[in-house]
Formats: C-alpha cells, sequence, structure tokens
C-alpha cells in the first residue's frame, strides 16, 4: 500500500476548489451522519426519497427537496 502524504491528500479534493457555493454545501453536507441519519428516517416514514421535504429536516438541515413532476 502507497503510503499517505500530504501531496495526495491534496490533489484528491482538489476538485472542490471548482465546486459552485451550493455544490461545496451538497458536497460536504453529503458526508454528514447526522444528515443521512435524518434522510433515511424522513425517507422511510413517507416515501423514497420523500415527494416533498418534511418539514423537521427542512428547518434543521435548511433544504428543500425537489418535488415530483
Amino acid at each position: 500500500m502507497r503510503p499517505f502524504t500530504r501531496a495526495h491528500l491534496a490533489a484528491r479534493y482538489r476538485y472542490l476548489e471548482t465546486l459552485s457555493p451550493d455544490g461545496l454545501v451538497w458536497e460536504l453536507q453529503r458526508r454528514s451522519d447526522a444528515y443521512r441519519a435524518d434522510y433515511a428516517a424522513a425517507a422511510d416514514a413517507e416515501h423514497n426519497p420523500p415527494p416533498e421535504t418534511p418539514p423537521a429536516l427542512a428547518e434543521r438541515w435548511r433544504l428543500r427537496f425537489p418535488r415530483e413532476p
């Protein structure tokens, strides 16, 4: 296995510099264990994925999911 280096880490995450503010927020949010747990609970309680954002999820994470067409 290759040894871990700071240069390797920097190259791996360089794409973050190219993201829009929305893209950067999504990239970081999707990695959050708390967010994933909240989303999974909402999806299980409603539909998979929910057709619209459950109010508690929208309030906590300041997000809205698009409605199905």
